[in-house]
């Protein structure tokens, strides 16, 4: 027995050491700056990805608000508007009028698309005085119908610009190389892109005051799919294709293009419009 117990004794393991838990003081302060060094090197990284994804998104977005209104137009053999205006993004988005006009209405861009009720223009083409008519119709928006909702796109900028064609055969290496007009009105950033047919939203309120968006620059689809941007001297005036051009903005700060810009560089995207296949094309560097 007095055997058997000092077999047991001599195998029982010697009890461990305790060690008080948690870290020192020291220890947490290095994890601390650690992690503090870190989010000051990933963190610009992290916001150039979220910038790319909200023009991407925005980019897609917009082609869809194209694509479904032509569709509505010939469905219903009426006419429809999509409006786009860029507003002040340091404004809240509650307050009413957004500012859209001035020096810096910059980083956030609506959206809206309405439908005229009876499937008349509301306005006849004219090569002087375009437009006369459709305010004189307008009439706070009573003949007109929201199609869908209003759509916002946070950090989002128009390229003010007009770049120039690019053929695919004199830059076969391009992924901006494509066919366009130069100047107004189908290059829908540009201010001189204003058109006759302008509207306000919410619908019911007038052209002059008391709305909260006011689109001036307008892409009109007739009955056919044909799309357009009426503007004070083109008439009835079908153009091979409309493009808008946009770059990100971070609220209301953006990087301005040098003049000698190259299309292949930098974060900025195209939407081209065909206005009488309706093919809606994307461009990106």
């Amino acid at each position: 027995m007095i055997d058997s117990q000092r077999c047991c004794a001599a195998f029982t393991p010697p009890r461990q050491r305790e060690r008080p838990g948690g870290f020192t003081l020291l220890e947490l302060l290095i994890v601390i700056g650690l992690i503090a060094i870190l989010l000051v090197l990933v963190g610009p990284a992290f916001t150039t990805m979220k910038s790319g994804s909200d023009v991407t998104s925005a980019i897609y977005g917009v082609k869809g608000v194209l694509e479904n209104a032509r569709a509505y137009a010939k469905a219903n053999h009426t006419y429809v508007f999509v409006g786009l205006a860029e507003v002040d993004s340091s404004i809240d988005s509650s307050v009413s009028p957004q500012i859209s006009t001035g020096d810096t209405p910059y980083g956030r861009v609506a959206v809206a698309v309405v439908a005229s009720k009876d499937g008349t223009s509301q306005y006849q083409y004219a090569t002087t005085d375009q437009g006369t008519d459709w305010k004189a119709n307008y009439g706070n928006g009573a003949h007109l119908v929201a199609v869908g909702k209003l759509q916002t796109y946070e950090n989002l900028h128009f390229v003010p610009v007009d770049f120039g064609s690019w053929s695919p055969g004199a830059h076969p290496n391009s992924k901006m190389a494509r066919y366009q007009p130069t100047g107004p009105p189908y290059i829908l950033g540009n201010a001189a892109s204003t058109s006759v047919t302008p509207f306000t939203w919410p619908l019911g309120s007038p052209l002059e005051s008391g709305y909260q968006y006011r689109f001036d620059r307008v892409i009109n689809f007739d009955p056919t799919g044909i799309a357009r941007i009426s503007t004070a001297n083109n008439g009835d005036a079908i153009a091979h294709v409309i493009e808008i051009d946009f770059q990100p903005s971070h609220g209301t700060l953006f990087e301005s293009l040098p003049d000698n810009f190259n299309q292949d560089v930098g974060n900025h995207a195209v939407i081209q419009l065909g206005t009488t296949s309706g093919a809606v094309r994307v461009y990106r560097p």
